[in-house]
């Protein structure tokens, strides 16, 4: 795209052996899908264990919230991954759309928690509402094209009738992003989604330890931003790789983060042609 960092032999043999010895199934597959010419259904194999048979996502796909039941942000966290295999158009993503449909309620959004969280390990901030989570998976939607127009008019419904943020925190902000990037239709709506980009450099500058641009909710700002910005974060993505492989993180008691973390950089700068071997 814009920049090419090198990763030599030997740093590239220090991150797979992290994330090998400290991913999941899912991970490694990954990893050898992007970085070694595996095979893309083996990724698929390793994501359907995820996947219930109401169509929906859970069992830990979001490894801070471990019960089977299906959530909005297992859907994500699996479009998320769909979205850079681009598998978008099959029986998996058909079962999902229907589950997501399904699970809308009247307001335009989906419930949380399920029924089952708390038979399970959970992080304390799957606690409340996930509200918001629509706006991703209708982002997502959008994206690859579903044409169901009730689902979409529940959820614009839910917008308008939502008061708007004071401000656009960091998990906030990229939800908002996705949905008016794809959804903004009125001048209004434009506005804001020109306001959170003008936003996001302070944004990514004041999080830094999370490494946002190149991870999972930030990065489909990566082609509307500055390439300086860019840039800086790529530099601030590879100083945050660790002498063992891995990215430090600052959440020390969730160590499940760092290969996730990694690999999400790794993939996202490959996609965008930012590296090298």
């Amino acid at each position: 795209m814009f920049f090419i960092r090198v990763i030599n032999e030997n740093q590239f043999k220090k991150i797979k052996e992290f994330i090998f010895k400290n991913g999941r199934l899912l991970e490694r597959k990954l990893f050898s899908f992007f970085f070694e010419n595996g095979n893309k259904d083996d990724v698929i194999k390793a994501l359907l264990a995820y996947q219930n048979l109401d169509g929906g996502f859970g069992n830990g796909i979001d490894p801070d919230l471990l019960c089977p039941d299906s959530t909005a942000i297992g859907a994500e966290t699996a479009m998320y991954y769909l979205d850079l295999l681009e598998y978008v158009d099959n029986e998996i993503t058909d079962q999902l759309f229907k589950w997501i449909i399904k699970e809308q309620n009247e307001e335009g959004y989906i419930n949380h928690p399920p029924k089952n969280m708390y038979n399970y390990p959970f992080q304390e901030w799957w606690n409340g509402s996930d509200d918001q989570r629509i706006f991703a998976l209708a982002g997502f939607l959008k994206k690859w094209g579903l044409k169901d127009a009730d689902f979409f008019k529940k959820v614009k419904f839910f917008y308008s009738n939502s008061p708007p943020p004071g401000e656009f925190t960091f998990y906030g902000a990229p939800i908002y992003l996705f949905y008016l990037k794809y959804l903004g239709e009125n001048k209004e709506e434009k506005k804001i989604l020109q306001h959170i980009i003008s936003l996001i450099p302070s944004i990514l500058e004041n999080n830094k330890e999370h490494y946002p641009l190149f991870g999972r909710h930030y990065y489909h700002a990566l082609y509307i931003l500055d390439k300086n910005v860019i840039k800086n974060e790529i530099t601030n993505f590879f100083n945050g790789l660790q002498d063992d492989g891995g990215l430090k993180i600052i959440y020390q008691n969730l160590p499940h983060w760092r290969p996730i973390w990694t690999l999400d950089g790794l993939i996202l700068l490959k996609k965008s042609s930012m590296i090298e071997f």
